[in-house]
């Protein structure tokens, strides 16, 4: 056990370090940035189907001193069974559980500029998610998102829709009681203000959950945006997870 803990933690040493050179190396590279994406997520359990959660994250821009701010609040609510039985933690997940086949998730985000108190960005956002999941071979499980976002941006809030196809894929590795989760996943975007598919984002990182009620996740993006003044986005996103329950009654 000793081994693998150690083993575990200089891949997610040497995970850290590989972020970092990518990111270093590719902030100059013509038309791309490097941000940071810190990031707070409180997830709160009613019970094995029901799930409130808020973020708190905010984007920083290692080219100019801006600074964006979103705040989400949404809710969950999981059903059905899967085809074959599929017990384990996820990437959003504080225990082990029965996965459940189906998710619905609604929701709403806020976001705006700090420095110029909105002028340079400003959105208000309401989602709408559909998730299946799908246990593969050696405890791999696949997951496919569809996300409908409703968007009112600017100051005159113009009104627009995407729609959102994402394929993820992770798999759990136990420590003790603690749960490391890597996990790789892909998702383009089409944009009703272009009529077009605009935008593509990978992802590739890892969750570390230990105890009851604390997780961190690391992870980098790739994001290329075919109509955006910057093309190319390379970020870090260093996210803390506190996971809160609702206590059964005796």
């Amino acid at each position: 056990m000793g081994t693998r803990l150690k083993y575990l933690q200089k891949i997610r040493r040497y995970f850290l370090i590989v972020l970092l050179l990518c990111g270093l190396q590719t902030a100059n590279a013509q038309n791309s940035s490097l941000e940071f994406w810190p990031e707070t997520n409180v997830w709160y359990r009613l019970n094995p189907s029901w799930r409130l959660a808020s973020f708190v994250a905010i984007t920083k821009y290692y080219e100019s001193k801006n600074r964006d701010l979103n705040t989400s609040f949404m809710v969950d609510y999981a059903w059905g069974h899967t085809k074959n039985r599929f017990v384990g933690r996820l990437q959003d997940e504080a225990k082990s559980q029965i996965l459940k086949a189906w998710l619905i998730r609604g929701g709403y985000m806020n976001g705006f500029s700090l420095y110029d108190f909105g002028e340079s960005y400003q959105e208000d956002l309401a989602f709408s998610e559909l998730h299946k999941r799908i246990p593969l071979r050696g405890e791999v499980l696949l997951s496919l998102r569809i996300r409908t976002d409703f968007r009112w941006i600017g100051e005159n809030a113009d009104w627009s829709y995407r729609l959102r196809y994402r394929v993820m894929v992770e798999k759990e590795f136990k420590v003790g009681k603690s749960s490391y989760v890597p996990y790789v996943s892909a998702e383009p975007f089409w944009d009703s203000r272009y009529s077009l598919f605009n935008r593509i984002r990978a992802i590739t990182g890892a969750t570390l959950v230990w105890g009851k009620s604390l997780g961190t996740e690391v992870n980098f993006t790739y994001q290329f945006d075919s109509k955006a003044t910057t093309e190319n986005v390379y970020a870090i996103n260093l996210i803390l997870h506190v996971y809160l329950e609702r206590m059964a009654k005796k």
